[in-house]
């Protein structure tokens, strides 16, 4: 709380959780999220990648996109942690979809699923996060998921967001590979967007003007290289580092003995 009042923001502006309040729709975001809604809503195409580098907002792009085709009234299955075994799997989708739990082997949940989704005229989404970790046999359940579909087109739509070895670890699954419809690359921020990013965000927390100068906000971006989650770390610890020393503006010196001190304690 002492920031929020030394400051006067209603809320932390640079805080690393998934609050869409805060959301930023830069160039990069924008279009991932414009190929993603075609591919669920208009398209079908089934299976979607969404690839990035750690920290450059892919699970916000994940909760962006759970509240929109919610609204749209279709069925949504958000998966944050897959380190789970198919037939886990298979429940976690049958609890989100159906708001059941149901008992049973692997092939008859499966079974389960294919019947009550061709029955429905629902559409079905399944999002899953940091994919990069799923397992060889979650892959192949996804795959046969991805069988059930109708005339008008696939039933299931998958999207998988996850860390740039993912790309490498779809490799050796070629029979999922083959059936990825959009592969989007989730760019860090350019310099300008950067900027951007942190005013935007000093403004939903309820600061109109610039708490950080320009030569500031470039130490930020040589050091961040654009990735959201280390602008909010570095913003963070500068606005607890001109708190301290009861300065309201936050300047490059500040920013400079914030990195040095980050990059130290991490040696």
């Amino acid at each position: 709380m002492l920031i929020e009042e030394y400051f006067g923001f209603k809320k932390h502006p640079f805080l690393n959780t998934i609050d869409l309040e805060f959301l930023f729709w830069s160039k990069e975001f924008k279009e991932g999220y414009a190929r993603l809604l075609y591919s669920i809503i208009e398209s079908k195409t089934g299976l979607s990648l969404i690839l990035g580098e750690i920290g450059c907002g892919k699970t916000m792009l994940c909760k962006a996109l759970q509240k929109d085709i919610e609204e749209r009234n279709l069925r949504v299955c958000v998966i944050e942690n897959p380190l789970l075994s198919p037939k886990e799997f298979l429940i976690n989708l049958i609890l989100s979809f159906f708001n059941e739990e149901i008992k049973g082997t692997k092939a008859y949940l499966f079974k389960e699923i294919e019947k009550r989704v061709k029955k429905e005229d629902k559409g079905y989404a399944v999002l899953i996060d940091e994919a990069q970790i799923l397992s060889s046999k979650i892959f192949e359940e996804i795959r046969l998921l991805l069988n059930i579909e109708k005339k008008e087109g696939k039933i299931l739509n998958v999207v998988l967001f996850g860390q740039m070895d993912l790309k490498k670890k779809l490799k050796k699954e070629i029979a999922l590979k083959q059936r990825v419809g959009i592969s989007y690359t989730l760019l860090p921020l350019n310099k300008e967007e950067t900027k951007e990013y942190i005013n935007h965000r000093l403004k939903v927390a309820g600061k109109e003007e610039e708490i950080f100068n320009e030569k500031a906000i470039e130490e930020i971006y040589n050091f961040t290289n654009g990735i959201p989650r280390l602008i909010n770390i570095i913003c963070s610890n500068s606005l607890f580092a001109g708190f301290m020393r009861e300065k309201r503006k936050i300047d490059e010196e500040i920013v400079k003995i914030v990195i040095e001190d980050y990059k130290r304690n991490l040696e």
